[in-house]
C-alpha cells in the first residue's frame, strides 16, 4: 500500500504523479520485468495520451485532485501483496475499517464487502469502477457495493480520503474508492494460488487475454475463487466467563441441554434437573469466515472510429455464493405443563408447570442453521468520446447495472413450537429435553424459512465536456461541465415465516456539476517561495424525486513554495442520500406484552413498575432527508530534490457529519427522555392511532386476533437523528535505495484518530466513539529487497488504542485492549527465460507469520477490536504470461 500525493510544479510532474505513481513499493519487481523484456504495465496504460487520463477526485483530464491527497495501490503492489480478491487487497490499507481483517460479506452475506474509511460507516464511502457508479447486491441496503474484480484485471486502486460529493454526488462523504481496470493488454496471462491455514483452505485461479492495435484494444479477464469456512470453535481463543477480569459471565444459558425455571429463585439444569445452570459458548458453531464460491468476469473494449471519435465499453459480472453457519435461535420461556408427556418436573418440587429455555439442536439435528446467499451482479457502461475544437472533449455514456440476491434462511416457527409445547400426546408434543419430538411436529416447527429474491437496477445517462478555457502565466485554466440522469429501482419478492413482504421501490435523480482548475502560479510566473499555486472550485446539484434537492461545493488549494515541498488544503460539503430501503421498506407493527417490554428496550419510566402493552413500529420512513457533512483537510507532501527516492506526507482531516440516519430502538430510557424523540412516543393512543399502527401487523410474540389494551405506541422507524464529529491524521513515509546487489525499499503508512465524538441526537449527551471499540491507531510498515529475479518483502500490520465498555457486576467500566500486530512475508522468484518457464513467476506468502492471538477484552466475544480470524496462512502462487 502506498499513499500518492501530486506535486504541481510542472505539467510533466503532474502527469508523472497522476499517471505513473512513481516510487511504488513494488517498483523493484516492475524493474525486473522490464529487464527481462516483458512489457511494463505502466507503459501499457500510458499508451493513452497523458492529457486523456482522469485521476480520481477530478473530472478534468490531466488534472490532479487539487487540495486532496491520493492513496493508491498499483497492480505491481497488489501482486507483491498477494491479494486474491479486491476485499483482500483493501484489507492492506490502514485508513479502511477492514484493515488487517479476514474479508467477509457484510451482514452475514446480505451484501458485498464494504469497508468504510477512518471509522465512519461503509455507506459514507463511495466505491467506483473506472469512475462510474456500481450496483448494490444487498437485501438491506441500496448503496453501491464494492466490485469483485478479477485480480489480473486491476490496474490500480485510487482512494480519495476526502469529501467528494462535489464531483461524484451521494455517498462520497468520507471519500471515494475507485477501481481502475487495465485497458491495454497484449497476450495472455494466468495465475493460480492455493493457500491454507488451520481448518481452512482457499483456492483461486484466473486468466486475462488482451489484444491491442493502433486504434483500439480488447481485454477479457476471468477469475474463480473458493474458500472453506472458519467457525468460532475453530478459533476458540478464550472463555466468555470474564469474572476473573472484573467482568461478568457472558456464556449463554440457552443451550442444547435445557434449563428449567420455576421463578422461585432456583434454576434447574437438564438432564438431571438438579439445581444449577447449563452454560455454553454461542460462538462455537457460528461462522467467522463463511464458505464462499465466486465467479467474476471482466470485459473491456475500445475503438477509434476516427481521429476524433472513440467508442468504448466495460462490463463486470460476478456470481458469488456464500453458505453461512448461523446460530440457532434460542427458545426461552417455553411453557410446559404436566399434560405434556415429556414434562419433567425438577426432583422434589412437585410442580405441575415449568418454563424451559433451550437451544433447538435436538430438533434441528445440528448446532447451526446453514443460510445461503447467492448474489449475481452486473455493471455495464458504454460511451462515446468526441474531440472538439480548442482541445475540448465531450464524453457521452450510459450505464446499466443490475443485481439479483437470492436469500434463504431457515427459521423456527414459534407458533408451531408453542402449540407443540401444549401438546398432550407423544405424537403432538414437544420434547425440549431430548429427541422424543415426533418427525411431523419437528417438520412443523422447522417450517419457517425466510426466502427472498430481490432485484436492483440502476440506469444512468450522462454527458460531460471538459477542456482549457484560457491561458494564464501559470498555465491553462481548465473547466469541466456535466449532467447526469439516474434511475434506481428495487423490488423484493418472497416471505418470512409464510408472510410476504413485496416491495417495489424507485427513484430518479437529475444532476448537474462543474469544476474549474486555475493555475494561479506556475512555470511562467514563478517567484521565490511561490513555485506553483493551483486552485480548484467544484460543485454539484442533485435533485431526487423522493426527498428533494441538495447542493454541495468544494474548494481545493495546492501551494508549492519550493521544489519538492507541497502544502494543500480543501473544504467542502458532502452528502449521503437515504437508500431506497431506508425510505420505503415495509413498515411492520410488533407487539410487546407489558411483561416483555424490557426485552425490547421499551420500558417507559413514566409508567413506574407497572408497564403497559406496547406496539413498536419498524421499517422505512418516507420523511428521511439526506445525511450531510462538512469536510476539511490540510496536508503537506515532501519529496526533497537532494533525496529523490525519499517521500513523506501527512494529512489532517476534520469531518462533521449531521442528520445521520438511524433508529431510536434500543436506546432505553433515552427514547423517553430525549426531546428529539418525543414525537416517537405515543402514550394512551386513540382508537384511530391504534388502527393505523396495526394496519401492517407482522406477527411477533402475538397475533392480533383480538387487540389487547395498548398503553404505548413507539415509532422506531429510521430518522435523521445522529451527529458525528471526527478528526485525525493520515501519514506516509517511504524510501527506496538502489545498491549494487539490487534495491532496498521500505515505508510506513497509517492513520491516527485524534477525536471521534458521537451524539444519538442533537439534544442527547456527547459520547466518545474512541471508547466504543474504534481503534485510534492503524499502521502498516513495509521492508523489502529486490535482487535479480528474487523479491522478498515484509509487512507489519498494527492496530491499537481499542477502548470499550464492558459489563461488571455493579454496572460497567472501560477496558483498553492491548495492540494487535501481525507480520506478513512475501517471496517471489522470476524463473529463467527457458522455453518451459519463460514469463513465469512463483511466489510464497505467509500472512500472520506468528499466528498472533487477538487481544483480550472482558466482554462481547472476548476480543478487543477487529482481527484476522484466519490466523497463520500460507499460500503458493504461480503466474505466467505469453
Amino acid at each position: 500500500m502506498s499513499t500518492r500525493f501530486i506535486l504541481t510544479g510542472s505539467r510533466a510532474r503532474m502527469l508523472c504523479g497522476s499517471a505513473v505513481f512513481a516510487v511504488m513499493l513494488g517498483a523493484a519487481t516492475a524493474a525486473q520485468a522490464q529487464s527481462a523484456g516483458a512489457k511494463d504495465p505502466v507503459e501499457e496504460s500510458a499508451a493513452e495520451s497523458d492529457s486523456e487520463i482522469i485521476v480520481t477526485g477530478s473530472s478534468i483530464r490531466g488534472v490532479p485532485p487539487t487540495g486532496s491527497g491520493l492513496i493508491s495501490v498499483s497492480r505491481d503492489e497488489a501482486k507483491l501483496i498477494g491479494a486474491a480478491s479486491t476485499p483482500e487487497l483493501l484489507a492492506t490499507v490502514p485508513q479502511l475499517n477492514s484493515f488487517n481483517t479476514a474479508p467477509r460479506t457484510s451482514n452475514g452475506g446480505l451484501g458485498s464487502f464494504a469497508p468504510g474509511l477512518r471509522g465512519l460507516p461503509p455507506a459514507a464511502t463511495l466505491p467506483l469502477m473506472n469512475g462510474h457508479r456500481l450496483i448494490s447486491g444487498s437485501t438491506q441496503q441500496t448503496n453501491p457495493d464494492y466490485p469483485f474484480l478479477p485480480e489480473l484485471a486491476i490496474e490500480r486502486v485510487e482512494i480519495i480520503a476526502d469529501g467528494a460529493s462535489a464531483i461524484y454526488g451521494s455517498d462520497a462523504v468520507a471519500g471515494v474508492v475507485n477501481f481502475i481496470t487495465r485497458k491495454r493488454v497484449s497476450g495472455f496471462e494466468a495465475n493460480v494460488r492455493y493457500g491454507f491455514a488451520d481448518d481452512y483452505h482457499a483456492f483461486n485461479a484466473g486468466a486475462i487475454f488482451g489484444h491491442a492495435w493502433d486504434s483500439g484494444s480488447f481485454v477479457a479477464a476471468y477469475q474463480y475463487s473458493e474458500n472453506s469456512n472458519i467457525t468460532g470453535a475453530d478459533r476458540r481463543y478464550r472463555s466468555l466467563d470474564f469474572r476473573a477480569a472484573g467482568g461478568i459471565d457472558t456464556r449463554s444459558t440457552v443451550c442444547p441441554d435445557a434449563n428449567v425455571n420455576l421463578f422461585t429463585g432456583t434454576i434447574y439444569a437438564a438432564p438431571s434437573l438438579a439445581p444449577g445452570i447449563n452454560t455454553c459458548d454461542p460462538r462455537g458453531p457460528v461462522d467467522l469466515v463463511p464458505q464462499n464460491r465466486t465467479h467474476s468476469l471482466f470485459v473491456s473494449a475500445r475503438q477509434e472510429l476516427s481521429s476524433a471519435v472513440t467508442v468504448w465499453a466495460d462490463l463486470l459480472y460476478s456470481d458469488r455464493k456464500d453458505i453461512v453457519q448461523a446460530a440457532l435461535p434460542g427458545q426461552t420461556f417455553v411453557l410446559l405443563t404436566a399434560a405434556n408427556p415429556f414434562f419433567r418436573p425438577p426432583p422434589g418440587t412437585g410442580t405441575t408447570y415449568e418454563y424451559v429455555d433451550f437451544r433447538p439442536d435436538k430438533l434441528v439435528g445440528d448446532d447451526h442453521f446453514d443460510q445461503s446467499y447467492r448474489v449475481r451482479t452486473g455493471n455495464a457502461t458504454a460511451g462515446l468520446d468526441v474531440k472538439l475544437p480548442g482541445d475540448f472533449k465531450a464524453s457521452v455514456y450510459g450505464t446499466f447495472n443490475w443485481s439479483r440476491n437470492d436469500t434463504f434462511q431457515p427459521g423456527i416457527n414459534t407458533t408451531a413450537l408453542a402449540a407443540a409445547a401444549a401438546g398432550t400426546t407423544a405424537a403432538t408434543a414437544l420434547d425440549p429435553f431430548g429427541t422424543g419430538t415426533s418427525p411431523a411436529v419437528v417438520a412443523a416447527i422447522l417450517d419457517n424459512p425466510t426466502d427472498f429474491t430481490n432485484h436492483q437496477r440502476t440506469r444512468i445517462g450522462a454527458v460531460k465536456v471538459d477542456g482549457p478555457l484560457a491561458d494564464l502565466p501559470g498555465g491553462a485554466i481548465k473547466v469541466a461541465l456535466g449532467a447526469e440522469y439516474r434511475r434506481e429501482t428495487y423490488d423484493q419478492r418472497g416471505s418470512s415465516g409464510g408472510v410476504g413482504f413485496p416491495e417495489d421501490l424507485k427513484r430518479s435523480v437529475q444532476s448537474l456539476y462543474g469544476e474549474l482548475f486555475v493555475p494561479i502560479v506556475g512555470e511562467g510566473n514563478a517567484s521565490p517561495m511561490m513555485r506553483s499555486l493551483t486552485l480548484s472550485l467544484s460543485g454539484r446539484y442533485d435533485h431526487y424525486s423522493d426527498f428533494g434537492s441538495t447542493t454541495n461545493p468544494k474548494v481545493g488549494l495546492t501551494w508549492e513554495p519550493v521544489e519538492g515541498l507541497n502544502f494543500r488544503g480543501s473544504y467542502g460539503r458532502s452528502f449521503r442520500a437515504p437508500g431506497l430501503r431506508d425510505l420505503g421498506s415495509t413498515v411492520g407493527s410488533y407487539y410487546a406484552a407489558a411483561a416483555l417490554v424490557d426485552a425490547f428496550g421499551a420500558r417507559d419510566p413514566s409508567r413506574g413498575a407497572t408497564q403497559v402493552n406496547t406496539i413498536l413500529l419498524y421499517g422505512g420512513n418516507q420523511a428521511l432527508k439526506p445525511e450531510k457533512a462538512r469536510t476539511f483537510s490540510f496536508g503537506v507532501d515532501l519529496r526533497p530534490r537532494f533525496a529523490p527516492d525519499f517521500s513523506a506526507s501527512a494529512t489532517f482531516y476534520d469531518i462533521k457529519y449531521d442528520d445521520v440516519i438511524g433508529t431510536p430502538s434500543g436506546l432505553g430510557a433515552i427514547l423517553f427522555s430525549d426531546p428529539t424523540f418525543a414525537s416517537r412516543v405515543i402514550r394512551n393512543p386513540t382508537a384511530g392511532q391504534l388502527t393505523d399502527a396495526i394496519s401492517d401487523t407482522v406477527p411477533f410474540f402475538y397475533t392480533f386476533a383480538a387487540v389487547p389494551a395498548i398503553g404505548n405506541i413507539l415509532d422506531l422507524r429510521q430518522g435523521n437523528f445522529g451527529i458525528r464529529k471526527t478528526n485525525g491524521i493520515d501519514f506516509d513515509v517511504r524510501y527506496r535505495q538502489t545498491a549494487g546487489f539490487g534495491t532496498l525499499f521500505g515505508g510506513i503508512a497509517g492513520n491516527y484518530i485524534l477525536k471521534y465524538r458521537n451524539q444519538l441526537s442533537p439534544t442527547s449527551a456527547v459520547s466518545n466513539s474512541l471508547e466504543a471499540g474504534i481503534p485510534r491507531t492503524t499502521l502498516r510498515t513495509t521492508l523489502g529487497i529486490a535482487a535479480g529475479p528474487v523479491t522478498l518483502a515484509n509487512f507489519v500490520n498494527h492496530r491499537s488504542g481499542v477502548t470499550a465498555a464492558y459489563a461488571t457486576p455493579t454496572g460497567s467500566s472501560l477496558y483498553k485492549a492491548k495492540g494487535y500486530t501481525t507480520v506478513d512475508l512475501r517471496l517471489s522468484l522470476k524463473l529463467p527465460d527457458l522455453p518451459f518457464a519463460k514469463g513465469t513467476e512463483v511466489a510464497l506468502q505467509i500472512n500472520d507469520l506468528f499466528d498472533k492471538t487477538p487481544p483480550f477484552f472482558p466482554g462481547t466475544d472476548g476480543i478487543g477490536g477487529a482481527y484476522n480470524a484466519i490466523g497463520r496462512y500460507a499460500a503458493m502462487s504461480l503466474r505466467t504470461s505469453f
